[in-house]
């Protein structure tokens, strides 16, 4: 089993409370790093930081929470947990982005509010995180970020032109913070997944738009939060110093499943 080491490293999960971004929260503390989790759901993320696992490199593992609404959080709010977190632990050594929500868009008879809110918690919740994260005030030089994209933002699927578009503009937008960012030698990068079991697949319709066909594409069949979380903690470590603005797809196989 690959490991790293983040003793001593700080960092954010942004979206802990479930699927991805809390698997990588765990494997995060396991390694570690002190973290902070942040997401809507303050109950599931005291339970994460309450069953937190034992460090692999036998030191208590440090699990912060806060409760943060991404399509409402203003710049002062972001401050606000920031700024609690730094000042109990020093500045961070990098971040995760993975909020986000799924929901069809038919282009003849979509959900305007739901389209926005898609593009609000994946999109602009992430916009708004690098901005505040890359200050210096919280964030040591050589900081490593990553944003949750999706193969959807380069296969876009019927009736998924709303959550397609935002993980569209999450490569694009990676690309462009790349060449802001150096300027505090920091990296950002993308991670692309194709579907993973999470709770977001126990959505009913999501259910029924991964059809049969669709699923057959993963030649490694369907993919786990941990599956992903691997290439995550790879980005956010030195290993991967030289490595920015890149998007990487995570997908079983899809891409090449998808053309056999």
């Amino acid at each position: 089993m690959v490991t790293f080491d983040f003793a001593g490293k700080n960092f954010v999960v942004v979206g802990a409370s479930s699927g991805i971004g809390r698997q990588v929260a765990i494997e995060l503390s396991q390694s570690g790093a002190n973290v902070l989790a942040l997401g809507r759901n303050l109950e599931r993320l005291n339970e994460l930081k309450k069953n937190s696992p034992i460090s692999l490199i036998k030191r208590p593992p440090k699990i912060f929470t806060e409760q943060l609404d991404v399509t409402i959080a203003t710049a002062d709010d972001w401050s606000n947990v920031l700024g609690n977190f730094t000042s109990a632990v020093g500045r961070i050594n990098g971040g995760v982005y993975t909020a986000g929500i799924w929901g069809l868009t038919p282009l003849n008879s979509f959900d305007e509010s739901l389209a926005r809110k898609i593009f609000e918690t994946s999109f602009w919740g992430a916009v708004n995180f690098v901005q505040s994260a890359t200050r210096k005030k919280f964030s040591e030089g050589g900081a490593s970020f990553v944003l949750m994209s999706s193969i959807a933002g380069d296969f876009a699927g019927k009736s998924l032109f709303a959550y397609s578009a935002a993980k569209a503009a999450i490569q694009a937008a990676v690309k462009s913070f790349a060449k802001e960012i150096i300027r505090g030698k920091h990296r950002i990068n993308s991670v692309a997944p194709a579907l993973v079991k999470t709770e977001m697949m126990q959505n009913e319709m999501y259910a029924a738009a991964a059809s049969e066909e669709m699923i057959s594409r993963h030649l490694l069949g369907l993919g786990t939060a941990r599956d992903v979380a691997g290439t995550i903690l790879f980005l956010l470590s030195d290993r991967a110093a030289w490595i920015t603005g890149q998007n990487f797809f995570v997908d079983g196989g899809y891409i090449v499943g998808s053309y056999t």
